[in-house]
């Protein structure tokens, strides 16, 4: 059950890492696509993070870059969602 817990609280770390890139985005892109980016964001962030130990990194050094790795990948994913948003509303606007 704690291995659960550890692996729970390891997924919702990843996932928060991932959504600071979002709150960078949120701000720079005045909100647009904010809302679509959110689940995006932590979903990659979760990802970007578990990919760290899958490649190999278990020590204290891998558990660091996985966190770099989670906060890369929900960077991404919000800048890809936030900048298509963005150039949208451009082509909507007369």
């Amino acid at each position: 059950m704690w291995e659960s817990l550890g692996l729970l609280g390891v997924l919702v770390l990843w996932g928060f890492f991932g959504l600071l890139p979002w709150c960078a985005a949120l701000i720079v892109g005045r909100g647009h696509g904010a809302l679509v980016a959110l689940p995006l964001a932590f979903a990659a962030g979760v990802v970007g993070g578990a990919l760290s130990p899958a490649l190999g990194g278990s020590d204290a050094l891998g558990f660091g870059i996985s966190l770099l790795t989670a906060m890369t990948g929900g960077g991404a994913a919000s800048a890809v969602v936030v900048i298509r948003a963005t150039n949208a509303m451009r082509k909507e606007s007369p």
